[in-house]
């Protein structure tokens, strides 16, 4: 393998090209005339930028042709390094800046981009700027991915995708305090063709597929300060699908051919599709010094829904021949979230402060699904056997609600020792319903209800001592209960306590700390 690169460089001054391209850039926006520009400019020196119509260029352009000559496994060196034959972009830049104090739609132009053409990942990013106006800020990025490996998973787990994506985020009057609007755009896109394993009747057997998903991101927002509270709010709305399939092109004896197992056809399509919407407000205010007010709500609502029809025909495992055995599945699923925060700091005196911060979280997860599949089979003397057939209906419904509410004091006893204390409350609960029904009986539904209420409480202590004005000694200690919210455990009983000491000796400085964990598991 050998890799001959040809590469050519440009920098500032720009080459004609670019800058004859950018002048017809500007000249749609041309400066108002004023009484300096009659005065002559002089002559720049031979390292200053270039000028085109008032603006000053700066550039630095790296381009150039690579050769790629491989000798083994083109696959191998792919799957490695994915480099190609053919022109490629180096690092480059292009900078426009005027300075001058004029009407003008921008004061500063900077466009970087590095690794398009034959290399595997390449990034195009432009920045547009007018002090007191708007900052534009963009970023586009591609990467190519390919896989084909012999000695992994057979050969049979392989990719060649192209991913594209990138954002894009205005704000307008970004020095402002008072008002600011954001607004973006984002996208992420993946399609190209690869190699997959499906297993159906006790073996496995590969089959293509055809990548194809992608989302895209929309958001605005407002932020300011209205007597005297800093406000903020912003909406975001986010739709994604994966519309990747799969598909047999020709018939298979599978990973195992000593076996009856055979497809002859095999086809999947695998729809998703949904949305979220976000938003999110925060308020702050400090009121004379003493009171410090800051709240936050978010509220988010996701909506997902897919489709599975799955057809396959072939023989099974025991020899029997499967005319046809089709899936069909599909279901939705609904979660919406809020999630509030309060906090309150109370400086009573310059070294005596209360804080307060509560939190409140709930969700709700509901969906359900239905699945459907057809199997007709003929035994090896091919008489027909009696067709298969499953129709079940499942839903569920968890929701979740959680408190957490945390108050503290802290003391400033004199400059060389202070301490802290503090109380944690947290209550969960947890609601789970549901159902699951065969179709084909007139059994009644197996129902689900559960419900589970799970309450903490915390201490919370902390000192910080200075024996010396170089020698500082901090320790805190949280004893109580932890919330296991992912088990079906009961609390933890701990207590957690560090100590850490910082001596400094000049430009030397040593450092102890201990620390100690006692959980105890009462279940």
């Amino acid at each position: 393998m050998t890799d001959k690169i040809i590469q050519k460089r440009k920098s500032a001054p720009a080459n004609q090209i670019i800058a004859a391209l950018f002048f017809a850039f500007v000249v749609f926006f041309p400066a108002m005339p004023d009484a300096s520009a009659q005065t002559p400019t002089p002559t720049p020196a031979a390292d200053a930028p270039d000028l085109i119509g008032g603006y000053e260029l700066t550039s630095s352009i790296e381009f150039g042709l690579r050769h790629v000559e491989v000798n083994g496994s083109e696959n191998k060196f792919r799957s490695d390094f994915n480099y190609k034959s053919g022109f490629r972009v180096f690092d480059t830049s292009v900078l426009i800046e005027d300075n001058q104090d004029r009407r003008k739609f921008f004061d500063s132009l900077l466009v970087t981009s590095s690794g398009w053409g034959a290399d595997p990942s390449g990034f195009l990013r432009v920045n547009l700027e007018k002090t007191g106006a708007y900052k534009l800020d963009s970023k586009v990025r591609r990467v190519v991915y390919f896989n084909n490996l012999n000695n992994h998973a057979l050969n049979q787990h392989n990719a060649n995708t192209r991913h594209n994506f990138g954002d894009f985020d205005l704000t307008v009057f970004p020095e402002s305090k008072s008002l600011r609007l954001r607004f973006g755009y984002g996208f992420n896109k993946t399609d190209g063709a690869g190699i997959f394993t499906t297993r159906a009747y006790s073996d496995e057997f590969p089959v293509s597929s055809d990548t194809d998903n992608g989302s895209f991101d929309l958001r605005a927002g407002i932020e300011g300060r209205i007597l005297g509270f800093n406000l903020t709010l912003s909406q975001n709305y986010r739709s994604f699908r994966n519309d990747t399939s799969y598909i047999l092109t020709a018939p298979n004896l599978g990973n195992n051919p000593t076996n009856n197992s055979r497809l002859a056809t095999f086809q999947r399509t695998y729809p998703i599709e949904g949305d979220t919407n976000t938003t999110l407000f925060s308020i702050q205010r400090n009121f004379a010094k003493r009171l410090d007010f800051t709240g936050r709500f978010v509220y988010s609502d996701t909506e997902t829904s897919f489709n599975l029809l799955e057809t396959i025909t072939g023989r099974d495992n025991s020899n029997n021949t499967v005319d046809l055995d089709r899936f069909e599945i599909s279901g939705n699923a609904k979660r919406p979230q809020g999630r509030g925060d309060i906090g309150l700091t109370f400086l009573i005196t310059d070294n005596f402060r209360i804080s307060n911060t509560f939190t409140y979280d709930q969700f709700n997860i509901s969906g359900g699904n239905q699945f459907f599949e057809s199997l007709m089979r003929r035994n090896a003397a091919g008489n027909p056997l009696a067709t298969v057939l499953s129709r079940t209906l499942s839903h569920r419904m968890t929701g979740f609600r959680r408190i957490i509410n945390t108050i503290e004091a802290d003391y400033q006893v004199r400059d060389f020792i202070g301490f802290n204390i503090g109380y944690r409350f947290g209550d969960r609960r947890v609601v789970l319903e549901g159902f699951d029904r065969n179709l084909l009986t007139t059994a009644n539904p197996s129902l689900i209800e559960e419900e589970f209420d799970n309450r903490t409480n915390t201490l919370i202590a902390g000192m910080k001592i200075k024996p010396t004005k170089n020698w500082s000694i901090y320790a805190d200690v949280e004893h109580g209960e932890a919330d296991n919210v992912f088990t079906r455990l009961s609390n933890y009983k701990f207590t957690n306590l560090r100590v850490r000491s910082r001596l400094n000796i000049k430009d030397f400085s040593l450092n102890l700390s201990a620390i100690t964990k006692d959980n105890d598991n009462p279940a």
